[in-house]
């Protein structure tokens, strides 16, 4: 009984045509069209949406397009015409004692499934019961996909999935207590910039930073260590009842490669990176208005 993985994250798109240019045009992944076919998809877990998939390594992007104008996935556009993350989704080896254990805790399900759940499909948990975060759990599946549709092998795993949060204690109840993810306590780091006299040092954005290990990918969770820096921006105006998604990590051995073919593609990215060579690990951030409203980070530091 435990959640064993990430098994996708949701991302709502305006179009198939825009995650394709962003996702396989850009990054060099592939959808999935054993799975979800296209030019149509497949029909989405949740509302009146279309899905393709795009793998990466053992979990998947699952992109969503919204069919009407009224259902959730629409109205998530019209607040957020770029589109963005929309949820999270955890395998469960266990789903019936899994949802059970959580509901224990005080998670309940969203208001449309509870009582009507078969325990069977996947079900989406009341974001007013994990700090706000859209989270859903599946069951486990061994998902190994053809390498036709593995793309170009730029990028190769998804090394975290980033949330801000208010608090850490919040956030250690959610995960570790609720969920049953251990933290891994020797990746704790970060903390508030240093002063002297007339001046500031340490990172421009400084937060403390928590990961909890799902297999292999992580959930990072950004923590504001003071009040002015923009993480800590972003939680007052996205993270309303505790926590919000802030961008997703995927892993390359070759950073330099997915930024000259990502901005080829027309991705935007933020800053640069040193000359190949000149550093061991190398980190390349790519703006969410050019990546389907979702901020990208690619790097190529090992997890430990």
């Amino acid at each position: 009984m435990a959640f064993t993985r990430i098994h996708h994250v949701g991302i709502i798109t305006p179009s198939f045509e825009e995650a394709e240019k962003v996702f396989v045009k850009g990054f060099g992944l592939a959808v999935d069209r054993r799975r979800s076919p296209l030019p149509d998809g497949r029909p989405g877990s949740f509302d009146n949406v279309s899905t393709i998939e795009i793998p990466v390594a053992e979990l998947y992007l699952e992109l969503s397009k919204p069919n009407d104008t009224t259902g959730e996935a629409g109205r998530f556009l019209a607040e957020r015409p770029r589109g963005g993350m929309h949820h999270l989704c955890l395998a469960s080896d266990d789903i019936v004692n899994d949802v059970r254990r959580l509901q224990q805790k005080g998670i309940k399900l969203r208001e449309e499934q509870a009582g009507k759940w078969d325990g069977r499909s996947p079900v989406f948990l009341d974001p007013a019961t994990t700090l706000g975060l859209q989270l859903e759990v599946a069951s486990s599946e061994q998902y190994y996909p053809h390498p036709a549709y593995r793309g170009e092998g730029l990028i190769v795993g998804m090394a975290h999935i980033g949330i801000a949060a208010r608090s850490y204690e919040e956030v250690y109840k959610l995960w570790a207590d609720s969920f049953g993810l251990a933290q891994n306590y020797s990746r704790d780091r970060g903390g508030p910039r240093r002063q002297e006299p007339g001046r500031s040092l340490g990172p421009d954005d400084p937060v403390y930073l928590k990961e909890f290990p799902a297999s292999g990918c992580v959930i990072e969770i950004s923590i504001p260590a003071d009040s002015e820096s923009g993480t800590a921006r972003f939680v007052a105006q996205r993270a309303t009842q505790g926590a919000a998604f802030h961008h997703i990590g995927p892993y390359a051995s070759n950073v330099h490669g997915v930024v000259a073919k990502a901005k080829a593609a027309g991705v935007q990215q933020i800053g640069a990176i040193p000359e190949p060579g000149t550093a061991a690990n190398y980190v390349a951030w790519f703006h969410p208005r050019s990546c389907i409203g979702t901020l990208v980070e690619v790097w190529n530091r090992p997890e430990p």
